[in-house]
């Protein structure tokens, strides 16, 4: 995905040309968006809160709010990589 600054553009013809214009009257230079590594981000988010556990099991009283949602986006994860 094209990126000048903070600024994001769609990943097509017209969003390529859209940013490269921009880039150009503001100085910047064109960059692109990584993909994926956010499950990293999150692991290393995990080990300096220190919450590491919170949700283990799901049903634990303090697992609530976006805590249980990650619990559950690891737990689909873990069953599909299981299965295939």
């Amino acid at each position: 995905m094209p990126k000048v600054g903070k600024t994001h553009f769609a990943y097509t013809p017209a969003g390529k040309l859209k940013a490269e214009n921009f880039a150009k009257k503001t100085g910047q230079k064109v960059t692109h968006a990584k993909k994926g590594g956010w499950i990293q981000k999150v692991t290393k988010d995990i080990k300096k809160r220190g919450t590491a556990g919170k949700c283990t099991p799901i049903t634990k009283p303090g697992c609530k709010g976006k805590a249980k949602t990650l619990a559950k986006t690891f737990k689909k994860m873990a069953k599909k990589r299981k299965k295939g």
